[in-house]
C-alpha cells in the first residue's frame, strides 16, 4: 500500500474499526504471532496464580479444599494446558480463539461452583469475588480481542450473577457482587478496547514508517533530473538476479550527440529540460516490465533489456532514436540536421547476469563506433547483427570513455 493511502488511513482514524482487507489480513497475521509470544509468556504466571488462589479454599472453606484441589489440577489446568496446545496447533480463527475463551470461564465456574456449595458457610461469602480478578485478567493480560473479550465477560457475568441468584445470595451480596462485578466489566473492556486501538494504531504507524523507508529507498536509485533510476539501482538489480543462469539479455547504450556544444549555445537550464525529454523517450519506449532504464551519466543513458535477442533490442534502439528525433529540438551547434540526436550502441547475448559488465562494455565500444560512424544511428546496423551477438566475452573489460 501506498504511503499516502497509509497517510489518509491515519487521518481517518481507521484503526478504531476495520482496516482494508488487505491490512486487516496482515494486522491479524502480525497479531497472532505477539499473541502466540505472550501465551508463552504467561503459561507458568497464570497456572501459579491460579493455583495459588487454593490457598484462599483452605482458609475460607477447608471443608471443600480437596475438592477444590481436584477441580484445580484434574480440570481446569488441563483445560488451560490444552487450549493452550489448540492455540498454537489450529489455524482456523474460530477455534483458535474459542480455545482462548475457555479457560478463564471455566476458572470463574470453578470459582462459582465452590462458592454454590459453600452458601452455608458465613465465610464464605465474599469468595466468589475471586471471579472478579479472573474477569480483569482475561480483558486486560490475556489480550483477547474486544469482540472475544466482550464474550468472555458476559458469559463470565452470566456464570457469576446466576450462581448467586441461584443460591439465593442475601440482598446486600447480590448488589455489592453485581456492581463490583459490572464496574469491572465495564471499565475491563474499556481498557481492552483502548489497547486493541493502540495495537492497530502502532501497527499503522509501522506500516508508515516501512512505506517512507521503502519511498526512500526508491528515491535514493532515481536520478533526480530525469527521473530514470541511477546506477545504484543497476547494481542492485544485478546482483539481485545473479545466479538466476544464462539468458538472453540486450544492453543499449545512448549518447546525446554534441551535447556540450547544445549545453554551450543554450544554457544549462535549456540543456536538463532536453534531457528529460530524451529520458521520457527511453522510458516510453520500454516494451518489459523488467526493463530497465538508467541515466548512466551526463548525456549517457543505459536500457537494459532483460529476455531480448538482437533483433528485439535493435527495434528497441531505432524506436529510441526516431524517437528523439521526432522532438525536433533545435540544435544550432550540430553538424547536420540541425537537430538534437542521439547515437546507440548495442549488445546482445546470452549471459547470465553476472557477466552483464562484458556486455556492458561490448556496448559502449558499439556507441563508439556508431560515433565513429556519423552519429544518429544504431551499431551495429541489422546486417552486422551477427557481431553483437557472438558472445559478451569479446567485449573489453572496461567501457571506452566517450567524447560528445
Amino acid at each position: 500500500m501506498e504511503l499516502s493511502q497509509i497517510d489518509q488511513l491515519l487521518a481517518d482514524r481507521v484503526y478504531r474499526s476495520r482496516f482494508p482487507a488487505e491490512i486487516e489480513a496482515a494486522y491479524h497475521a502480525h497479531r497472532l504471532n505477539y499473541r502466540k509470544h505472550l501465551a508463552r509468556a504467561l503459561i507458568i504466571p497464570t497456572l501459579i496464580c491460579y493455583n495459588a488462589f487454593l490457598l484462599v479454599d483452605y482458609l475460607i472453606v477447608p471443608e471443600l479444599f480437596w475438592l477444590s484441589v481436584q477441580i484445580h489440577l484434574l480440570v481446569v489446568t488441563p483445560l488451560f494446558l490444552a487450549s493452550i496446545w489448540v492455540f498454537f496447533k489450529s489455524r482456523g480463527p474460530v477455534v483458535r480463539d474459542t480455545a482462548a475463551i475457555l479457560p478463564p470461564v471455566a476458572m470463574v465456574a470453578q470459582i462459582m461452583t465452590i462458592y454454590a456449595l459453600s452458601a452455608g458457610n458465613s465465610e464464605a461469602s465474599h469468595y466468589q469475588y475471586l471471579a472478579v480478578m479472573v474477569l480483569v485478567y482475561t480483558n486486560l493480560l490475556y489480550r483477547l480481542e474486544y469482540r472475544h473479550a466482550l464474550v468472555a465477560s458476559m458469559v463470565i457475568v452470566t456464570i457469576y450473577l446466576g450462581t448467586l441468584l441461584g443460591v439465593g445470595a442475601s440482598a446486600p451480596v447480590l448488589q455489592v457482587g453485581a456492581m463490583m462485578i459490572a464496574i469491572a466489566a465495564y471499565l475491563s473492556l474499556s481498557a481492552n478496547r483502548q489497547m486493541q486501538w493502540d495495537a492497530r494504531l502502532g501497527f499503522l504507524r509501522r506500516l508508515q514508517d516501512q512505506a517512507r523507508l521503502e519511498l526512500a529507498e526508491r528515491e535514493a536509485e532515481k536520478d533526480v533530473l530525469t527521473g530514470l533510476f541511477n546506477r545504484r539501482r543497476l547494481e542492485k538489480e544485478l546482483a539481485n538476479r545473479a545466479g538466476s543462469g544464462a539468458r538472453p539479455l540486450a544492453i543499449l547504450m545512448i549518447d546525446v550527440d554534441h551535447f556540450k556544444p547544445f549545453n554551450d549555445y543554450y544554457g544549462h537550464l535549456v540543456g536538463d529540460l532536453s534531457l528529460k525529454r530524451v529520458a521520457a523517450v527511453i522510458r516510453s519506449s520500454l516494451p518489459g516490465k523488467d526493463d530497465l532504464a538508467v541515466r548512466y551519466g551526463g548525456e549517457e543513458f543505459l536500457v537494459f533489456l532483460d529476455g531480448a535477442d538482437f533483433s528485439q533490442a535493435y527495434r528497441v534502439a531505432e524506436r529510441i532514436r526516431t524517437g528523439i528525433v521526432e522532438m525536433a529540438i533545435p540544435h544550432e551547434g550540430a553538424e547536420d540536421a540541425g537537430l538534437v540526436t542521439a547515437s546507440v550502441g548495442l549488445m546482445a547475448a546470452c549471459v547470465p547476469p553476472e557477466a552483464c559488465d562484458a556486455l556492458i562494455a561490448g556496448a559502449d565500444s558499439a556507441l563508439y563506433a556508431a560515433k565513429q560512424a556519423g552519429r544518429n544511428r544504431v551499431w551495429p546496423p541489422v546486417e552486422r547483427r551477427g557481431a553483437a551477438t557472438r558472445g559478451a566475452s569479446q567485449a573489453p573489460s572496461m567501457p571506452v570513455k566517450l567524447t560528445a
